[in-house]
């Protein structure tokens, strides 16, 4: 029998996925995520008066990133699940949607360790940016897609503010890496901004 008889023309096919594993799954690599974040805030051990002070302040540094990238994915975690909250069956566009979005989100340390490291360099602020806004801009496909499918208009999506605030910090980069990383606090009133106008159109 052919799989696509029994199914009306133009539906989607649907994944063999539930809702309740894709976010076990999405739970899962957040918490490795977080984890692994914390595994690079490291203290070498043995060191006295200078050295002692200035590995302090390398861990401060550490520190800093570790909280940006924590919110960062705790926020993704967040609107991931809401995202999903009234999806319907999970069709093959939104598997694999998903599946883009936990490689992105399972790389943030990676970026993070970098920022941390050439943050005064475009590569720094540079790659971080390209990761989440492209994690963020999956994210709003993937909201899209769950809304599509319960019928409900595109205009209630909330527009991709972060996305697009962090695409754009990597052009910024390119002439000053330290206005790139203050550009990033422009995401919080921005979002704001796209929840109003995305509650004007329910």
């Amino acid at each position: 029998m052919n799989k696509s008889e029994g199914r009306p023309f133009g539906q989607p096919e649907v994944d063999l996925v539930s809702k309740d594993r894709m976010l076990a799954l999405t739970d899962g690599v957040v918490a490795i995520a977080m984890t692994l974040l914390v595994l690079d805030i490291k203290l070498p051990e043995g060191l006295r008066g200078a050295e002692l002070h200035q590995a302090l302040e390398e861990v401060q540094s550490q520190a800093g990133a570790f909280l940006l990238s924590a919110v960062v994915i705790a926020l993704f975690w967040r609107a991931h699940h809401a995202a999903l909250r009234n999806a319907g069956p999970i069709d093959s566009y939104l598997f694999w949607l998903n599946v883009a979005f936990l490689l992105l989100l399972s790389s943030i340390p990676f970026p993070t360790k970098v920022l941390e490291d050439y943050g005064d360099q475009f590569l720094g602020p540079g790659l971080y940016g390209a990761v989440i806004g492209t994690a963020a801009l999956v994210l709003y496909a993937m909201d899209l897609r769950t809304s599509r499918s319960a019928g409900a208009p595109w205009r209630r999506v909330p527009l991709p503010a972060q996305a697009v605030v962090f695409l754009l910090s990597v052009g910024i980069a390119r002439v000053s890496p330290a206005a790139a990383i203050y550009s990033w606090a422009a995401a919080v009133p921005l979002s704001m901004v796209a929840d109003r106008i995305a509650a004007r159109g329910r």
